[in-house]
């Protein structure tokens, strides 16, 4: 069972994710126009970041902790196609509803992630709090982007200033709070979060916004800057969980 510290650690590193997030929210939040015109460059850097997130970080420590994880990497993938059509069933007959739905389809898998980020907090301090803090400064250091992420993606699906920084507070910075507060809930339950299927769903579901709607949004970018921006995301991927790594990486 974990202890007292151990569980206020953990709760402390996803807030100050989610304070980090809130900081790339707020920093868009006051240029929206400029923002609208240039989301399609936040996709381009966000191709770069997830697909390193998702082949380098969420897939391989899925499968390290049970083979089992392809399945559920599945399951994550097929669920955002059923969400996906659904939200584009639903603002089908709507004004902007392609991107609406490029916008919420995205969030559920922005929102995903930072859950998961949230029980990866909770999870690494579980035995030991110096390499749990160490262990995940890789990956506050990308809720910083993830929040300017999830800006632009609320404000191009064409969302007020007020609306899209809200919503995006939510997916990228109080879903990774809630997340952490879940798997301590679950460590005091039982001695293992189910590692394998919490990465495996939400490496899936990144997999889908990545190929149905970041790819396609971030192909857009004029004069093939998108190429650019993608590999920034890839480096700034890349930084994160190298340093993630050096630190120890996660504790299960």
């Amino acid at each position: 069972m974990s202890g007292e510290p151990e569980i206020l650690y953990g709760l402390n590193a996803s807030l100050t994710a989610a304070a980090v997030s809130a900081g790339g929210i707020a920093a868009m939040a006051f240029f929206k126009d400029w923002a609208g015109r240039n989301s399609v460059y936040f996709s381009a850097f966000a191709v770069g970041l997830l697909t390193v997130a998702v082949l380098f970080h969420l897939t391989p420590e899925a499968l390290e902790a049970s083979p089992l994880a392809l399945g559920w990497i599945a399951a994550g993938f097929a669920f955002m196609v059923l969400a996906g059509i659904g939200v584009q069933t639903a603002v089908g007959g709507e004004p902007e509803g392609a991107a609406l739905a490029f916008g919420y389809a995205s969030i559920i898998g922005l929102a995903s992630h930072s859950f998961f980020d949230g029980a990866i907090y909770a999870a690494s301090f579980h035995d030991d709090a110096f390499t749990g803090w160490i262990a995940t400064g890789g990956l506050i250091f990308h809720e910083f982007p993830e929040g300017v992420i999830a800006f632009s993606l609320l404000a191009g699906a064409g969302l007020s200033r007020v609306n899209a920084a809200a919503l995006a507070l939510a997916a990228a910075g109080l879903t990774t709070v809630a997340g952490a507060v879940a798997a301590n809930v679950l460590l005091n339950l039982y001695s293992e979060l189910p590692v394998s299927a919490m990465l495996g769903a939400a490496a899936g579901a990144l997999i889908y916004v990545v190929i149905v709607h970041l790819g396609p949004h971030a192909a857009k970018t004029p004069n093939k800057r998108g190429y650019e921006l993608a590999m920034l995301g890839v480096v700034v991927g890349t930084a994160a969980i190298l340093f993630d790594h050096l630190g120890g990486g996660h504790a299960h």
